[in-house]
C-alpha cells in the first residue's frame, strides 16, 4: 500500500507508483475503489467530513474562494450551496467534476491567481484558501454572483474586526484586482 496523506488518487498517479497489472488486481480485489472516472481511493480509508479537504484532493491547484472563503473566515451569514474554488485560467479548462461535493469554479489569470492565497490545516490536511483581504475584494469583483448586499455584509464584517483587518493590504489587493473604486469608497465611509 502507498504511504501518503492523500485521500484520493488519480489513476495516472497510481500507475506512476505501480504496474498496470498490480493496479488492475487491486481494483478487482476491491483494495482500490473507483469513486469517479479516473479517481480512486483505498478501501477502508475514511473520506473527510470537510468538503474542502475532499475538493482539494480532486483539484490540488485550486484555491478556495468567494463564499467558501468568506464562510471559513466568518465574514458572512450565507451558507454556500457549492464549494467555490478558483483555478488558473491557463491550462485548466478540461477536467471532470465529481458528483459530490457540488463545486463552482472561477478562473483567475496567472498574474492574480496566487494573490492572497494562504495554506491552512483542516482535518490534518493542508488546503489553499484566499485570505480575508482577497475574499473581500473578490466579493466586489464578482458582484454579479455575490450581490451588492452580500458584498457589503462581508466588507462590514471584515472592518468590524479591528485587530484582524489590514486596510493597507486590502487597498493594495483592490488595486491589483481592479475593485479599488468600490473598496476605497467603503473604507473612506467606514474609517473616515
Amino acid at each position: 500500500m502507498l504511504q501518503t496523506d492523500s485521500i484520493i488518487w488519480r489513476r495516472s498517479e497510481l500507475l506512476g507508483k505501480m504496474s498496470d497489472y498490480k493496479f488492475k488486481n487491486m481494483v478487482a480485489a476491491g483494495e482500490l475503489q473507483r469513486i469517479h472516472k479516473g479517481i480512486y481511493r483505498y478501501r477502508g480509508s475514511d473520506e473527510p467530513d470537510n468538503d474542502m479537504v475532499l475538493v482539494q484532493q480532486f483539484f490540488p491547484q485550486a484555491i478556495f474562494s468567494i463564499f467558501t472563503a468568506a464562510s471559513y473566515h466568518d465574514l458572512t451569514t450565507v451558507i454556500p450551496r457549492k464549494v467555490q474554488i478558483t483555478l488558473p485560467s491557463s491550462g485548466t479548462r478540461r477536467f471532470v467534476l465529481p458528483d459530490y461535493p457540488p463545486i463552482e469554479i472561477f478562473f483567475s489569470s496567472d498574474r492574480t491567481m496566487s494573490l492572497g492565497a494562504e495554506r491552512v490545516e483542516l482535518e490534518g490536511q493542508m488546503v489553499s484558501i484566499y485570505n480575508r483581504e482577497r475574499t473581500v475584494c473578490d466579493m466586489f469583483r464578482y458582484l454579479d454572483k455575490t450581490g451588492l448586499d452580500t458584498a457589503i455584509e462581508v466588507f462590514k464584517a471584515y472592518m468590524a474586526d479591528i485587530r484582524g483587518r489590514n486596510i493597507q493590504m486590502l487597498m493594495e489587493y483592490a488595486k491589483k484586482l481592479r475593485v479599488y473604486k468600490y473598496i476605497s469608497q467603503y473604507v473612506e465611509v467606514t474609517v473616515g
